[in-house]
């Protein structure tokens, strides 16, 4: 794929698009920042990192924003921009950015560490117990 069609092109550099696609993935793009604590240069970087972390159809809208915003480099490209599709795709992906909760994930993660740990703790005192009562010591 062409350089200029996977997103890898610096959008903060690019001229700004009269369509406002720029401002749309600049807001995306601190959400991201802020909600998934994904860091990167631009929305494509963070869009690599974040992975499995998006929903699939998220990271469908990211994929057809960068892409848009590539074909927005070249005028006779830019025709074939769907300006409706561009904002359903900011609005879902800037929806459930904006309904994420970081402290939320934070404790799930600290809650999922605790929970594996006990679950270890338990099996192994099973497995201590039955040789216990195997051996005749119980």
């Amino acid at each position: 794929m062409p350089e200029a069609l996977s997103g890898g092109a610096n959008i903060i550099n690019r001229a700004v698009m009269d369509n406002g696609l720029n401002d749309k993935i600049s807001k995306i793009s601190g959400l991201m920042r802020s909600q998934l604590r994904i860091s990167g240069r631009d929305l494509h970087v963070q869009y690599r990192r974040a992975g499995r972390l998006l929903p699939r159809t998220v990271r469908r809208d990211i994929r057809y924003l960068l892409d848009t915003a590539a074909l927005g480099d070249n005028p006779k490209l830019a025709r074939m921009i769907n300006q409706d599709k561009i904002s359903r795709a900011h609005h879902n992906t800037v929806a459930y950015l904006q309904g994420l909760d970081p402290k939320a994930q934070m404790w799930t993660r600290v809650l999922n560490v605790a929970a594996s740990i006990a679950l270890a703790l338990i099996v192994v005192f099973v497995v201590i117990l039955f040789v216990l009562v195997q051996r005749g010591f119980v």
